[in-house]
């Protein structure tokens, strides 16, 4: 995770060198707007999670779920790193792309309570599991602004939310190892809005949606964002926003590109995150 956060970094910093440069060579094509062409935002993210996992299963009802939180002892709430970059890429700003990282995996070790079903595998009561719940999340958007002035840009997004997922129980014990590894990218439709209390303080909201049912199938998505800002000086500001998340994904073979599993995985978080800004 810490080279992960030093590449983020790195990429955000070279990212922002490039854009300055591309802003200071433009010609001002939105005069009197306070909407920033770039950003890079850079914080921390305190979230509660719930997550539910059933592998294993042919048919979708059969078997139980596992609350990997209360089954096996993952943290519920965690502080994460987090990173966000904003780049309106023409001179009147109503085109803007958004992209986001943070990771959330989470690793324990606990004596179980109760058997479990894991990808067919029965893990005993008694017995000490090593888990690991991997979550990495990598959001793409391209929003465009069909309403903007001096107060309000408000636009409609498409993009996509990748989820990096790995599970791996391990009972030593026992002698069972057993996990599974998807990449779930899912194709998202939202609505931002950004309003502009005075010329240093933001309101910025946006949800986004997803559901397909399909075959043996089916996903849905709902991410929500609130978020206040203050731009303390000429090209820096702060801010506290909140995000909540709600995963379901279902499969039963490989109806969905690249995820191939056979059964469910259900996650939900919600938290704040502080972060600084940069931006031109």
């Amino acid at each position: 995770m810490t080279r992960r956060i030093a590449v983020i970094c790195a990429f955000s910093l070279l990212f922002a060198l490039s854009a300055q440069h591309v802003c200071a060579a433009e010609q001002e094509g939105a005069a009197g707007k306070p909407w920033e062409r770039f950003s890079i935002t850079l914080g921390y993210f305190f979230t509660d999670m719930s997550s539910n996992v059933k592998i294993g299963s042919e048919t979708f009802g059969v078997g139980a779920d596992i609350n990997m939180e209360d089954a096996l002892g993952l943290d519920s709430t965690i502080a994460v790193f987090r990173s966000d970059l904003l780049w309106r890429f023409t001179g009147n700003r109503r085109h803007r792309i958004d992209f986001s990282y943070f990771d959330l995996s989470r690793d324990s070790t606990r004596t179980l309570q109760r058997d479990i079903e894991f990808n067919d595998k029965i893990y005993s009561a008694g017995f000490t599991v090593e888990s690991e719940f991997d979550l990495a999340f990598y959001n793409l958007a391209y929003t465009y602004s069909f309403f903007q002035d001096d107060r309000f840009d408000i636009g409609a997004s498409l993009g996509f939310h990748v989820t990096d997922i790995k599970l791996r129980l391990v009972s030593p014990d026992q002698g069972i190892y057993e996990e599974e590894a998807v990449t779930a990218p899912l194709p998202v439709l939202g609505i931002r809005g950004n309003f502009a209390l005075t010329r240093k303080l933001f309101l910025k909201e946006s949800i986004e949606f997803f559901y397909l049912e399909y075959d043996s199938f089916r996903g849905l998505l709902t991410d929500v964002n609130l978020a206040l800002e203050y731009n303390v000086w000429k090209h820096v500001g702060f801010g506290i926003g909140y995000n909540s998340l709600h995963v379901e994904i279902e499969s039963d073979g490989e109806d969905y590109p690249t995820i191939d599993f056979n059964g469910k995985v259900e996650y939900d978080y919600s938290g704040f995150q502080v972060y600084a800004k940069i931006y031109f």
